[in-house]
């Protein structure tokens, strides 16, 4: 029989709850799959027959879940590689330091165990339980998280030198291709028993995939990649930022940037609880993502003022007079300096833009989406309707996540082409505004995810200063022409190590004020 198990739950830290979803498909090791299957059919708790992990381990490692004995699991390992690889465990296990490493060499001393062979503590024919010394672990918020099947493959690392040289093999190839998920939870949980660095020395060394569709995929920002679910972007992030890939790393901050995030609604907050650990990214990582999305929506907000103001819909806060785009004086409001934004020099100037102005608020407000009318008479809480308070209040707790920029920007480039009759084909808005979006564009499709976080910057502290957006001062303007920034002026001193382009595109989203037909 096995030795009285040592429970050693209290000694692992609580930090992550929710939901237990495996979905880890390996089960390596001499007689692993047999083990599994007889594990499963033993009438108490499941765990008469561990998985064997290392053929000569000495030690038994048990997790129990008093709420399901379906996660009951138990695995035969190496003390001397968990000792060697693992800090939590060679604390664990040190007679000095703890009483469970005292209980264990007495366990040991007991049973009188051959270091060279372990042949002895296996049960008469094979049919009952191995007599080796245990480790008890009971079900906590880690492993519910992570799952039985996780805590077991990060327990198949910490013991891969001990595998046959043809199973070490497959378990590599297929832990090459494993899923983000999967890996997530993997460094989730190696965190949790402060052992990050064996993950991320396997992980180097079989050149982590980042799945099955290989690691092209996730190199190159495309388009395709806007369909990826949020916490898929954010797993890939965790993972590429643990094992310091900055291309991947670049590419996938770039992308949660475009694409919201649901824990984005008023402002990034921790969620409440526990959590895992990239529901919310840390060394200001998801303040610092959640700014420059804001940025970029403000631009684009900007830019709609920008032809709002032109036709009179908001006042003008620039105080200079901005260069004439009508024909002249007589063609200029007489209640405002205002001018005609009317090119066709027809007597009917104010109806056409009066026209126009009325096309885009209703173009902005219903078909885009991108403009709120609302009104400031009413406090925005009040409802006329009290017992409707308690539906608006589940409502707004059940808020979807922010739409994608590049959705917002390609429903800008659907704005028709409106004229009030035949003889003003020129004086629409879209032959402004069509111009002007590639120079957002272009930054918002950039291939190397250029809006994204270099974390080569971000790891040094004194480097971050020059990269960061949410720290930056916003006193310069931008003047843009076409698709293209013609001067930025007053921008703040500048990291030689960045790109132009990087430059740019923090100048366009950053700035004070913008000159959108300069």
């Amino acid at each position: 029989m096995a030795s009285e198990p040592l429970d050693v739950s209290s000694q692992i830290p609580q930090k992550a709850t929710g939901p237990k979803k495996s979905s880890l498909l390996i089960d390596h090791g001499p007689h692993g799959n047999e083990s599994h299957q007889r594990g499963a059919e033993a009438p108490n708790n499941g765990l008469a027959f561990p998985r064997i992990v290392s053929p000569n381990g000495d030690l038994i490692i048990e997790h129990t879940d008093p709420s399901s004995t379906a996660d009951n699991m138990s695995w035969q390992v190496s003390s001397k590689l968990l000792i060697e690889k693992s800090p939590y465990f060679r604390a664990m296990l040190d007679p000095v330091k703890f009483a469970e490493g005292r209980q264990l060499a007495q366990q040991v001393e007991a049973l009188n165990v051959n270091s060279n062979s372990h042949s002895e503590f296996k049960a008469e024919n094979d049919e009952g339980p191995i007599s080796l010394p245990v480790v008890h672990i009971t079900a906590n918020t880690v492993t519910r998280l992570c799952g039985p099947d996780v805590l077991g493959l990060f327990i198949k690392v910490l013991c891969l030198d001990s595998m046959d040289d043809h199973v070490k093999q497959s378990f590599q190839g297929a832990l090459r291709i494993e899923s983000p998920s999967t890996i997530a939870k993997l460094i989730h949980i190696a965190d949790a028993f402060n052992s990050l660095d064996p993950i991320k020395a396997i992980l180097h060394s079989i050149d982590y995939q980042y799945g099955k569709k290989g690691r092209a995929s996730v190199s190159r920002f495309s388009t395709a990649l806007l369909k990826m679910k949020e916490d898929r972007i954010r797993q890939i992030i965790l993972i590429s930022k643990t094992i310091q890939n900055p291309v991947v790393t670049r590419v996938f901050t770039h992308l949660l940037i475009l694409v919201g995030s649901k824990f984005w609604f008023n402002s990034p907050e921790p969620p409440s609880g526990e959590y895992l650990q990239w529901h919310y990214l840390p060394s200001n990582v998801e303040e610092e993502l959640y700014y420059r999305r804001q940025c970029i929506m403000n631009t684009i907000t900007d830019l709609q003022a920008y032809f709002l103001r032109a036709y009179g819909a908001l006042e003008d806060t620039d105080p200079s007079p901005a260069p004439p785009r009508s024909l002249g004086a007589a063609f200029t409001t007489s209640s405002q300096t205002r001018h005609f934004q009317c090119r066709a020099g027809l007597a009917n100037a104010s109806q056409c833009d009066i026209f126009q102005l009325g096309q885009m608020v209703r173009f902005f407000t219903m078909r885009s989406k991108t403009v709120f009318l609302g009104s400031n008479l009413t406090d925005p809480d009040f409802s006329p309707d009290p017992s409707s308070e308690d539906e608006e209040i589940e409502t707004q707790d059940q808020s979807p996540a922010s739409s994608d920029v590049i959705t917002i920007i390609a429903s800008l480039r659907q704005y028709p082409d409106y004229q009030i009759d035949e003889h003003h084909g020129s004086c629409g808005v879209r032959r402004r505004l069509l111009p002007i979006i590639p120079c957002i564009e272009k930054y918002l499709l950039d291939s190397q995810g250029l809006l994204g976080i270099d974390y080569v910057i971000w790891s040094n502290i004194d480097a971050r200063h020059s990269a960061e957006w949410i720290g930056s001062r916003k006193t310069h303007s931008v003047d843009v022409r076409q698709a293209q920034i013609v001067s930025i002026s007053a921008h703040r001193r500048e990291s030689k190590s960045r790109r132009w382009v990087d430059r740019y595109a923090e100048a366009l989203f950053t700035a004070k004020s913008r000159n959108w037909e300069a």
